[in-house]
């Protein structure tokens, strides 16, 4: 069986539910694998400045808090979305294209690292110094990963990703399918308890 999570960088319910699904690939470790795919929730005629959210942020990050357990820093609501920061989820989701290259097993890891940087720390993920600490967390060379992400294999890849979640119907972020004997089922749609979802699975396994 497989798990794969849809999710975008830029969602502030993907970050609540990020640490949700690496629970569950910790805990289900050899009984299914987990895949992360990007979504693409910003992009072209929907990037808009981070300080156009700030009203709506302001108010709506305080649900996903007490929703999901998680906490956004002071630099993301005080000043990144006072910025004029582009939010685009392009670039963040050709890093995790690229990254899932070099350690698909910390696909989610990653991408979780990629979600606190902005939500947390207020950096941008339009900015590539934002992406070095991470990268050598993880101890992977930092200025071959750069390059690949400008590699048009990547964005292409990364852009079929997009096409895949659209052409499954997908419209909102975070969702999650599991895929068992070539069957897939949503069993995640928006942020969804660990004990509701690994209730869910169980029900399919023994389908």
């Amino acid at each position: 069986m497989k798990l794969i999570y849809i999710y975008d960088p830029i969602c502030g319910w993907c970050y609540g539910f990020t640490p949700v699904i690496q629970e569950i690939q910790e805990q289900l470790k050899g009984e299914i694998s987990v895949e992360i795919l990007s979504g693409g929730m910003l992009l072209s005629a929907n990037r808009r400045p981070a300080s156009a959210m700030y009203n709506y942020i302001k108010e709506a990050h305080k649900q996903v808090e007490n929703t999901t357990g998680i906490t956004f820093g002071d630099p993301f609501l005080n000043e990144y979305l006072r910025s004029d920061d582009i939010m685009d989820s392009e670039k963040p989701s050709i890093a995790l294209t690229v990254f899932k290259q070099y350690q698909p097993e910390n696909a989610v890891n990653f991408a979780h690292d990629l979600q606190v940087a902005l939500n947390f720390e207020g950096k941008s993920l339009n900015d590539i110094d934002t992406y070095i600490p991470i990268l050598e967390k993880y101890d992977i060379p930092v200025q071959a990963f750069l390059n690949n992400m400008k590699e048009d294999d990547n964005k292409y890849a990364t852009q079929q990703e997009f096409n895949i979640v659209q052409q499954w119907g997908i419209t909102g972020f975070p969702a999650a399918i599991l895929e068992k004997d070539e069957q897939l089922y949503l069993i995640a749609r928006g942020f969804t308890p660990k004990a509701k979802l690994l209730q869910v699975i169980e029900e399919i396994k023994n389908k």
